[in-house]
């Protein structure tokens, strides 16, 4: 901050006078220890792994034709591929252009403008094209 700054600052925001070690005290007391916090992270962890071992067996048993996967299992399978292949922005690029591609009225297939000059051509294609009566 600088001599300046911290002069400005301590004349606006004077440190108080109370003592708040003994309201410390109280507000801490309903925390966890650090042996209950780590016990409590080791434990999810223990979790978090035991699911992800499920979950790979359910892909095998699918991936045999054993079992069929849920609509959230197929649609979290979708999203970890797509995110391993494309990456975090390429998987953002993607659900955007999915959602833009999804929310107009234009099909698929056809290319949308990204310039002005593409503008033009999309709606010069777009124009039908009649025969000349003589």
């Amino acid at each position: 901050m600088g001599p300046t700054y911290t002069t400005q600052f301590l004349q606006k925001c004077k440190p108080r006078d109370y003592d708040y070690t003994a309201e410390r005290h109280k507000w801490l007391a309903d925390d966890p220890d650090i042996l209950t916090i780590a016990k409590q992270i080791q434990e999810t962890k223990v979790l978090q792994a035991k699911e992800e071992r499920v979950k790979a067996e359910r892909i095998a048993a699918w991936r045999s034709g054993l079992l069929e996967l849920t609509d959230i299992e197929v649609y979290e399978l979708g999203l970890k591929i797509l995110a391993d292949d494309l990456g975090a922005y390429g998987l953002l690029r993607f659900i955007t252009q999915h959602f833009k591609q999804r929310n107009s009225d234009q099909p698929i297939g056809k290319r949308q403008p990204q310039s002005d000059n593409d503008i033009s051509l999309a709606q010069a294609e777009q124009m039908p094209i009649t025969d000349p009566h003589d």
